[in-house]
């Protein structure tokens, strides 16, 4: 998550005004500036003079015209710059007030205005929050001592066998591990399943589609044990005993009938262990490959590890730390969240039988989310301040050579995307600040093993 703070680009202005605060929440307030009627009309001349530098006025060399003639040329641009400009010089003085950062400006009233009238700007803004931290270093964490075991490095080498595996059709009943081209329709209380699930396509009826023999899938329990012993050509009826607590609501607690009909079964050829098989691994024999498995993995166990190390650091420093939260903050990442949660909905077409009470749990979820997300980057922005903490060149280089393994693309072309996309650069940042500073808080952690 980025916390977006708002700012304003101004240039200084020397006016002359009166500031009034409001407490809106404990986190919101609503400041009223007021300039005078003279510093306005000031402020307007010099702009009119700045205008009458560059107009064209026949008759009149640059910078010599009559003031009326200017304004009644190029009025409404005087008067856009003019608001800009009080506006900026406003915003220049509640910045410097001591008593509250301005964390985000949440809304903006300008009233009017014109030369010879006070202007009166209202600002609602959302203030940062005073942080005490807690002792942040030596938190107590537990996690798992963790080893690789041989046989680990056996299974992921019979994966990685496996994904240049060679698939040989075969006469005989399929085992577990060979993969089968079958059609299946499945039936409820003996009427067929796609009358009440039409959208469900993979739970109704399939004329064609393959299944590893012998695996148990979690989203379609049964279906592919029974497929060991099958040959091409055979037909069976099956009963798939969906549970309670399924993903498709309609087929919770039901037991369906599924008529499958096996068009073709295949044997799964590992490759052999040789050197040209090696050559794809890029590597030169099989105890080098085995190394680099035993690498990998015990990096993966210690990314866990450090993943197991930062939750409770998290929940540590959260339950240790009160703080009034910036609302629009919040806000903003509940929105965010709630996109994301109603995007998958849909991508996963899912059948929900009372669509507002789920998107009213969602959004509730999504709130509660927002705080907890909001609550823990500002207490790390703090640690991050306190510590000195900062991403540097090195960071980034490492960032951006990530991506670039992950999309496939040269790290140059991506730097140069980075330069001309601003907001995808401080999400980089934010995202570098806070790894960064959660690292920092594991390494300084007191770590029991278990």
């Amino acid at each position: 998550m980025i916390i977006k703070r708002f700012f304003i680009h101004t240039q200084p202005q020397k006016f002359i005004v009166s500031i009034q605060v409001e407490d809106v929440s404990e986190s919101r307030k609503k400041v009223t500036v007021v300039i005078e009627a003279s510093e306005i009309t000031s402020e307007q001349t010099q702009l009119v003079s700045q205008f009458s530098q560059q107009a064209r006025i026949p008759g009149f060399r640059p910078g010599k015209a009559p003031a009326n003639m200017i304004i009644k040329k190029y009025g409404k641009d005087v008067a856009e710059e003019l608001k800009k400009k009080v506006i900026s010089g406003a915003y220049e003085k509640v910045t410097k007030e001591d008593s509250f950062k301005i964390f985000n400006v949440v809304d903006l009233k300008e009233g009017d205005i014109e030369a010879g009238k006070d202007a009166s700007i209202e600002f609602i803004v959302d203030i940062e929050p005073e942080i005490e931290l807690p002792e942040y270093k030596g938190i107590a964490v537990t996690a798992p001592a963790f080893e690789v075991t041989e046989e680990e490095v056996d299974e992921t080498v019979y994966t990685l066998r496996s994904q240049r595996a060679d698939f040989v059709e075969k006469e005989e009943p399929a085992a577990e591990s060979d993969y089968v081209q079958l059609g299946y329709e499945g039936f409820l209380d003996g009427a067929p399943l796609a009358d009440t699930l039409p959208d469900q396509t993979i739970y109704t009826k399939q004329n064609t589609t393959w299944e590893e023999a012998g695996t148990e899938r979690a989203d379609f329990p049964g279906l592919a044990k029974e497929l060991v012993g099958l040959k091409k050509g055979d037909e069976k009826e099956i009963t798939v005993d969906f549970p309670d607590d399924f993903s498709v609501e309609a087929l919770q607690g039901k037991s369906v009938v599924y008529k499958l009909s096996i068009s073709e079964v295949r044997e799964k050829k590992l490759p052999e262990m040789d050197e040209e098989f090696f050559k794809a691994m890029n590597v030169e024999s099989e105890e080098a490959m085995r190394e680099n498995v035993r690498k990998d993995l015990n990096n993966r166990k210690e990314n866990e590890s450090n993943q197991i190390k930062r939750e409770q650091i998290i929940n540590f420093l959260s339950d240790k730390t009160e703080l009034a939260l910036p609302q629009s903050a919040v806000d903003s990442e509940a929105a965010n969240l709630l996109q994301q949660q109603l995007q998958q909905q849909a991508q996963a077409q899912t059948a929900i039988e009372d669509p507002e009470a789920a998107q009213a749990a969602m959004r509730e979820e999504a709130e509660k989310e927002a705080n907890r997300r909001v609550k823990i980057n500002l207490i790390l922005h703090k640690i991050a301040e306190t510590e000195k903490i900062q991403p540097n060149d090195q960071d980034f280089q490492g960032m951006i050579f990530q991506e670039a393994m992950y999309t496939r693309q040269k790290p140059e072309d991506i730097a140069k995307e980075l330069r001309k996309d601003q907001g995808r650069l401080r999400s980089m940042h934010e995202s570098i600040l806070i790894n960064k500073t959660l690292d920092f808080l594991a390494e300084e952690s007191t770590v029991t093993e278990s």
